[in-house]
């Protein structure tokens, strides 16, 4: 292991080699040749999936990286990491700024300083917790769908990039989630059959399993609970595939290398496929502590053992009853086609038929609701959602993750 970063990643993946090792091997030279010299767009580039692509991408020395995100210390901290690199790394071209992804500003920026070789968009609401009402819906949707088609008509129409690349989920695949069932409309979006242009633009996108540690997750609130000595929360009966942040970042770089017509990466089941429940993950962070992981049913009770001062260290255990969440992990769906491919430890899924007039149907009403001349109820935004995603199981609890520690 590098550095803590990697010694985290490895409670949840357990693996002492990357599961992007092999194919990141096969492929070096095709993707040095895509990226070496090349001028590349990242948005959302200073969260801890965008940065960590960075961070992989500039081993392939391309000429110059702009970068889009509104964390602002997020983007300091970036460039200062970029800097302190070996020489050749530290001379690439940066440009950064706090933009808002989708705003007018944003799209003024990308106009005036691209073209772009390539562009990558990591700007998602990703949490199921964002189910919790309609508004955080509505920003759901407009970021994870709306702005994706707004950003492909403004590349198209101004002839500013020959590539695409985004970020779908695991979530997306047999959805139970509006979450899954929003980044499963970004995949239709992506192969741009609802514009009235011929497009020209390349598209892909992966499915991505857990990133461990990643921002604003669960696990990522494991060591912010033990440096406030708080109980560790874990979900019962809930079991994930986790990656690490730089497999994640390797399987973007492998995907929008080798992809196009929007279809999917995704992790193939074989012997490196394993799926770890979250409990374990959790006794796994605890006994890296030298601890001794106790399952507790309430926060006093694990705040008695806390407070005890001894080996031991809570587990509070939850149960799995929140709106969208799912039991278990897929990432091809009903129906969709697995392509071949000469990936070792991935399969390639090939875009979905889907029905042209019923997305741009979807798209024009979203669009209205935003500039608020309709209004719409959350179960009539489900009916909508289901018009187009006709697979979605989503069951609606009354239970949502504001309510848990």
């Amino acid at each position: 292991m590098n550095n803590l970063s990697d010694e985290r990643d490895y409670l949840a993946t357990r693996r002492k080699s990357l599961l992007t090792e092999k194919d990141l091997n096969n492929h070096h030279e095709k993707i040095k040749e895509r990226y070496q010299g090349k001028k590349l767009l990242v948005i959302g580039g200073a969260g801890s999936i965008g940065s960590s692509f960075i961070y992989e991408i500039v081993k392939f020395l391309p000429d110059s990286i702009h970068i889009i995100d509104p964390n602002e210390n997020g983007l300091t901290n970036l460039v200062r990491n970029l800097r302190s690199k070996d020489n050749k790394t530290s001379q690439i071209k940066l440009l950064t700024s706090p933009l808002d992804f989708g705003s007018k500003i944003s799209d003024q920026f990308i106009i005036e300083n691209g073209p772009y070789d390539d562009v990558f968009n990591f700007a998602a609401i990703k949490h199921v917790r964002s189910e919790k009402d309609i508004y955080s819906l509505m920003q759901m949707f407009d970021t994870n769908v709306l702005k994706h088609s707004n950003l492909l008509n403004l590349l198209e129409v101004n002839n500013l990039t020959k590539s695409y690349f985004s970020v779908s989920t695991d979530k997306a695949a047999n959805p139970v989630s509006l979450m899954g069932a929003s980044k499963k409309i970004m995949e239709l979006i992506l192969q741009c059959k609802h514009f009235e242009f011929e497009n020209k633009i390349k598209t892909s996108t992966t499915r991505f399993a857990n990133v461990a540690f990643s921002n604003g997750s669960l696990l990522q609130s494991f060591p912010i609970r033990f440096e406030k000595r708080e109980p560790i929360p874990a979900p019962l009966e809930i079991k994930r595939f986790f990656v690490s942040h730089k497999e994640a970042a390797q399987i973007c770089i492998l995907s929008s290398c080798n992809l196009s017509e929007g279809n999917i990466l995704v992790p193939k089941i074989n012997d490196s496929f394993k799926l770890y429940s979250i409990i374990d993950v959790a006794k796994n962070f605890i006994e890296s502590k030298d601890l001794n992981p106790v399952l507790v049913e309430s926060k006093d009770e694990g705040y008695e053992i806390i407070n005890e001062n001894n080996k031991n260290y809570p587990v509070l255990t939850t149960k799995p009853d929140t709106s969208g969440e799912k039991e278990y992990e897929e990432f091809v769906g009903l129906n969709e086609e697995v392509l071949k491919s000469d990936f070792v430890n991935f399969d390639v899924v090939k875009y979905s038929d889907f029905n042209k007039e019923e997305l741009i149907t979807f798209v024009n009403n979203f669009n209205l609701l935003l500039q608020g001349d309709i209004s719409i109820s959350k179960t009539d935004l489900i009916k909508n959602v289901k018009n187009i995603v006709k697979n979605l199981n989503h069951i609606e609890t009354g239970e949502n993750l504001d309510s848990r520690m």
